[in-house]
This record gives structure tokens, sequence and C-alpha cells, in this order.
């Protein structure tokens, strides 16, 4: 896959660190977007020299197209999008505030919009691949952070919905699903409960496997899912969770 190029957004910490590190490792061109230029620059130096950093916030439509204009100008193609950037809330609806309501709807639901807009006519151009980091939640339900789960399910559908609409011009669009992933947005999460440990033991106890998932796995999915592998698979929701979701 080399001279291959990909944008993965999210890609300062946990799943999209991992994807950022599978997809040099395999000699992609990459694009890296989020939120610090600090963090951002020392990722970049870590997977090697054909990596860009792009400083910006997904909920702002600018972002995806400065990163797509990133690739375009860098690598001359645009193979993959990872759109992996996501925000979370542990909150009843009745607790959840307006400010916290409109946040993850900008960040888990428009911000692939966005992506998905900026990246249309570079993905047809090349018959690539749009991958939506979306949830297990988006296929079934958890107590205590209703919000966040519905902004997955919209990830989930926007990603089934788009793989039909992009289908004629041979653009492959998926949707993966991880379930507990210990990254810091797992500890975010378990952060804001009343008893962090418990609740992090109780969940682990809940995984078929007995563990959580580690960032790499979910990263070696959507290599798969970028790469020529899965050429016939599109408008999927693929469960990266143990089996949480066979249950």
């Amino acid at each position: 896959m080399v001279g291959r190029a990909a944008v993965i957004t999210g890609a300062a910490s946990g799943i999209g660190l991992a994807c950022a590190e599978k997809f040099a490792a395999a000699g992609w061109g990459l694009v890296l977007v989020g939120r610090s230029v600090t963090v951002l620059d020392a990722v970049a130096a870590r997977v090697g020299r054909e990596a860009t950093p792009v400083c910006g916030d997904v909920a702002i439509a600018s972002t995806s197209r400065q990163a797509v204009a990133a690739a375009l100008e860098r690598f001359g193609r645009l193979d993959a999008v990872v759109g992996n950037a996501g925000v979370t809330l542990a909150k009843s609806v009745d607790d959840t505030t307006e400010l916290e309501l409109e946040h993850l709807i900008a960040v888990n639901v428009k911000g692939l919009v966005y992506l998905a807009q900026a990246s249309h006519a570079a993905l047809g151009r090349s018959r690539g691949s749009f991958i939506v980091m979306a949830s297990n939640k988006g296929l079934v339900a958890q107590r205590r952070s209703p919000i966040y789960v519905a902004t997955k399910g919209a990830a989930v559908q926007l990603a089934r919905a788009l793989a039909l609409d992009w289908a004629p011009e041979g653009i492959r669009v998926n949707a993966l699903c991880p379930g507990l992933v210990d990254t810091p947005m797992l500890e975010a999460f378990l952060s804001e409960l009343p008893n962090p440990e418990l609740a992090r033991r109780e969940l682990t106890a809940e995984q078929p496997l007995g563990r959580l998932a580690r960032a790499g796995e979910c990263a070696d999915v959507a290599l798969f899912l970028a790469s020529p592998a899965s050429s016939f698979v599109s408008g999927v929701a693929l469960p990266v969770d143990g089996g949480f979701t066979a249950q």
C-alpha cells in the first residue's frame, strides 16, 4: 500500500494514534488531524516523515477542507479517510446541558458530515474508502450516556447511507464499531461516573473475552477496511467488541 494517502482525525491519542502507527507502518502517507499542535508534531515525528499534521477542530467545516487539501498537496491523492475524532458524555438526558448536547452533535455527527463533504471528490477519483469510527453503542444502547449513544447511532446510519450514495463512484463506506477500548476517551468517560474504578471492573467483567480491547486491534481493522483486502466490503457496521453485541 505504499504510495496511498489517508486523512485520520483524532490522531493525537487512542485509536487515532494507533491508526496513524499502523497505516504508516504499511507505507501510507498521512495527514493527521487534532487539536494540539505540540501533540500532533510529536505523533508525526513518531510515525515517520510521510506524515503532515493539521491542527483544528473537526466541528468546524474548514478543518476537514484543510486536511483534504493538505493530502492532495503533499501526496497528490487521497485513498482513505478515518473519521475517528469523537467525544463522550456520561450524563442522563435530564442532566445534559444545551452546550453539552451541541458539542456532542457538533463533533460526533457534524464533524463526520464535514469530513465526508470535504473528501468526497478526492475519494471518488481514487475509488477510495471512508471509515466512520462509530461504536458498538451505535448498535446497542447503554445506560448513563443517552446523548453519546444517539450520536453513535447517527454515525452508523450516516455510513450506511453514504455507502449507498457513493457506491456508483466506487467509494466504499463502512462504520467501525469498537466496544470498550482502553484509551484516554474511556478514562474520560469513567472519570465522570461516581466510582470510576468500580465502573471499570464492572464493564470489564461484562466483556465476553474478559478484557478491554487495545487501540491497535481497532486500528488493524481500520487498515483492513482501507485496503484492497476489503474491496467488496461496504455499508457494514462492523463490531470490534470481543463478542459484546452477540449477547
